[in-house]
């Protein structure tokens, strides 16, 4: 008998700062051509104005999931942990939350960089070390923040791109117990020609002296969005999404009449926009693409359990349907997972 592997909870958490939409305006002159006319800001997003809003974030967050599934640090053998934004680049906030949390020493921690697909990658990871019978329980902890000094962790308050850049949280219990979904494929494909386009790097602004724009950093972290990007994702944007889902629901033995719901990626209504039109135009209705793009903007890493998380409690998530996870991240690096809900 087959092994059933899943998430025996999902949360979020989110700051409590919301930002608007009017309150970026003064960003709307610097909109590059190259996207002018199809690029928005989201109604609003979240923000923690902290310098260790990471830590604040991945604690928070965790101690959440193991309230909710009932469980404590020694439940759990091993911790996955990834950070979009923060004060370091190295180390990540794996091992902080090792000792905030009282785990183990030999409890292990393993940091993933693999930016937006973190989550997706993640769960896989675990997923893989479960079957092979290595661990029992694996706490998956994400954190977006973008208005922190450090390694990687302040946006450029001058880019219109990091206006779309939300802040949150999410985490997952991934185990054999208690599912509330159930794991059954995983697909992914890298592009690694769009390394040099989509990137997190330290720079000086890209317009100083903007008027309207807050107080501006010596230097700032450029995130993504060459022109070489944009034209890259005409290209590919429209068969992204669809070849992605049907590459998963073949390794789950299911085909696209099987799906009741997607939960994606939200890097830019721009692009997304694309994935969902290309899937309808191979027979998957727009209905199934569920989003909070107007509510949270891109949180990055975040953006599949905050979604998850707010899904399920809304009551949006029916028992037995099958939804597929769709992300992409820096790099080129695009996983889908088919998964079926249980509850």
């Amino acid at each position: 008998m087959s092994i059933q592997v899943g998430l025996e909870t999902v949360v979020s958490e989110m700051p409590e700062t919301v930002i608007k939409a009017k309150d970026l305006s003064y960003l709307e002159p610097v909109i590059p051509e190259i996207i002018r006319g199809t690029f928005r800001f989201p109604n609003e997003i979240r923000r923690m104005k902290k310098d260790d809003a990471a830590e604040i974030l991945a604690e928070r967050v965790a101690r959440k999931a193991l309230d909710r599934a009932g469980l404590g640090p020694s439940d759990i053998d091993y911790i996955i942990a990834s950070n979009c934004g923060g004060r370091f680049a190295i180390p990540m906030v794996g091992g902080y939350l090792h000792h905030k949390l009282g785990f183990p020493e030999e409890t292990p921690v393993l940091n993933i960089g693999n930016a937006c697909a973190s989550f997706v990658d993640a769960c896989e990871n675990a997923w893989n070390l479960i079957l092979a019978g290595k661990y029992k329980r694996i706490l998956v902890v994400t954190v977006s923040v973008w208005e922190t000094l450090g390694g990687m962790g302040r946006i450029d308050v001058t880019d219109p791109l990091n206006a779309i850049l939300g802040d949150g949280a999410g985490a997952a219990i991934v185990s054999t117990q208690n599912l509330k979904c159930e794991f059954l494929s995983y697909y992914s494909r890298t592009w690694g020609e769009v390394y040099d386009w989509c990137g997190c790097d330290l720079r000086p602004p890209a317009n100083p002296g903007l008027e309207g724009a807050p107080d501006q950093p010596a230097e700032a972290v450029y995130l993504f969005g060459t022109p070489a990007f944009f034209e890259w994702w005409q290209r590919v944007g429209e068969s992204f999404g669809i070849n992605g889902i049907n590459g998963a629901l073949e390794r789950a033995n299911l085909t696209l009449s099987d799906l009741d719901i997607v939960i994606f990626h939200q890097p830019a209504d721009m692009l997304y926009d694309m994935w969902i039109d290309g899937a309808e135009k191979a027979g998957l209705s727009k209905d199934k693409w569920k989003h909070t793009w107007d509510k949270y903007g891109n949180t990055a890493n975040a953006v599949i359990p905050i979604n998850l998380a707010e899904f399920w409690d809304d009551g949006e998530l029916k028992k037995d349907s099958i939804m597929a996870w769709i992300t992409i991240g820096a790099g080129g690096h695009a996983p889908t997972m088919i998964v079926k809900w249980l509850v």
